[in-house]
């Protein structure tokens, strides 16, 4: 007989997390593609959370909660004023990126969106793959790489976000490998926070570059270069490359070995990816000797 699939609770029952929990509203939701929603969460307090972290979810009607990380900023948590002083401060809110699963916490979020739109759901903040990096004086870093592939785009979303809050020292380098097995055009807006990511870079509130790396469909592994365009109209070109992502690619954005010693590297995604880029970079005889304490990884089921 098949071993069960670990749930959320059981898998990450050694994380650290909050002991109380908050009720929200469920405000909005947007369908990206046809595998992923985005959900507002507006709060009736404020919520302290590190970006990165997740949040248990508990919905109507389920007993056992579902894990999703928050990809807004800790800022997007607490009102703010707006600059009239006649009007109010603006909604406190977290964004949750949910992929369409089986799982009862989110098949019940992919209900019709008429049905459970202003619901009150529960949750309690947890996690330790957080920004900034645990041991490390982020004064002295030069470099930071973000990995992800697929939807472990989401924690590396709310950190890239909350990096773009303030001007930085150093250089961010943002590798994002995702599917694209849609019978049609490539668009932007259907690629899980391209657009978002995208535009941090091009208005410089972030210093660096994003590498997209695309697979599926014809073509996959030919190494060629495409173009994805992002926003309306004329829009910004977005090169891709049409093949996997390697861990060589990982090393060459977080620089040379003594490039590596003032670096930190975030790899979000997949078990597998995410258990050989990490062990490759911190490999000190066959791989790219970084200290272990300047990969950081969490893996998405």
């Amino acid at each position: 007989m098949a071993a069960s699939k670990m749930d959320h609770l059981e898998r990450t029952a050694s994380e650290p997390r909050d002991k109380s929990l908050h009720v929200v509203t469920l405000a909005e939701i947007t369908e990206v593609n046809d595998q992923v929603r985005l959900f507002r969460l507006e709060l009736s307090t404020p919520l302290r959370f590190l970006p990165g972290q997740w949040l248990d979810v508990y919905v109507p009607g389920v007993p056992k909660a579902g894990g999703y990380t928050i990809t807004s900023p800790p800022s997007s948590a607490r009102p703010s004023a707006s600059g009239d002083p006649s009007s109010p401060p603006s909604q406190a809110f977290v964004e949750l990126a949910v992929q369409k699963s089986p799982d009862p916490p989110a098949a019940w979020l992919w209900n019709d969106p008429d049905l459970i739109t202003y619901a009150e759901l529960r949750v309690r903040v947890g996690g330790s793959f957080v920004w900034p990096p645990p041991g490390i004086n982020v004064r002295s870093l030069r470099k930071v790489v973000f990995v992800a592939g697929g939807v472990g785009v989401n924690p590396l979303m709310s950190m890239l976000s909350s990096l773009a809050e303030a001007d930085r020292p150093f250089e961010v380098q943002f590798l994002y490998s995702l599917r694209n097995d849609e019978d049609r055009p490539i668009q932007a807006h259907r690629m899980l926070f391209v657009e978002r990511i995208a535009s941090i870079f091009a208005t410089g509130r972030v210093r660096g570059r994003l590498q997209l790396f695309l697979t599926g469909g014809v073509g996959e592994g030919d190494g060629e270069e495409g173009v994805v365009w992002c926003g309306e109209g004329e829009g910004r070109k977005m090169k891709f490359s049409h093949r996997r992502m390697t861990v060589e690619d990982v090393a060459s954005a977080a620089g040379d070995a003594s490039e590596r010693r003032f670096a930190v590297v975030y790899v979000c995604g997949i078990p597998t990816m995410t258990d050989e880029f990490v062990q490759k970079l911190a490999d000190p005889q066959n791989g790219f000797g970084m200290e272990p304490h300047r990969v950081l990884c969490e893996k998405w089921w």
